[in-house]
C-alpha cells in the first residue's frame, strides 16, 4: 500500500518543491496551505505523514499537533521552521512530532527522513 505525506506550508514553492521530492521517492502527497486545511485533510483521510511548517495562518503548526493529539489522532509529524531552535522548545511535549528541521532545509535529508519514519 502506498504511503501519503501531507505537506502543510503556505509557501508555494516549499509545497511545490517537497511534492516533487515525495513523489520521487515513490509516496503520494497530499498538500495544504494552512493549519485549518491540513486539519480538514487529516480528519478526512488521515495521512500516514505531517511534514508540517511552524508559522502557519489559521492554525499553526504546534497548535493543529495539539488538536489532533487531544483527538487521540497521532501521526508523525516532522516541523520545519526558519527558527528549528524555538520551533523544537515549543513542540518538545507533542508525542506526534518526530523531528524539526531548519528552512532551508537539504533534500537529502528529507528522503532521509522519509526512509526513517516511512519505511
Amino acid at each position: 500500500m502506498n504511503k501519503t505525506v501531507l505537506v502543510v506550508d503556505d509557501q508555494i514553492g516549499i509545497r511545490l518543491l517537497l511534492e516533487e521530492v515525495i513523489q520521487q521517492e515513490g509516496y503520494n502527497v497530499e498538500l495544504a496551505l494552512n493549519g485549518k486545511e491540513a486539519l480538514d485533510k487529516v480528519l478526512d483521510n488521515k495521512p500516514d505523514l505531517i511534514m508540517l511548517d511552524y508559522k502557519l495562518p489559521i492554525i499553526d503548526g504546534p497548535t493543529l499537533v495539539k488538536k489532533l493529539e487531544n483527538d487521540n489522532i497521532v501521526v508523525p509529524t516532522i516541523i520545519m521552521s526558519g527558527l528549528p531552535e524555538k520551533a523544537e522548545d515549543d513542540v518538545r511535549d507533542l508525542k506526534s512530532v518526530f523531528k524539526t528541521i531548519g528552512k532551508p532545509f537539504q533534500l537529502n535529508d528529507i528522503r532521509q527522513l522519509l526512509k526513517n519514519i516511512l519505511e
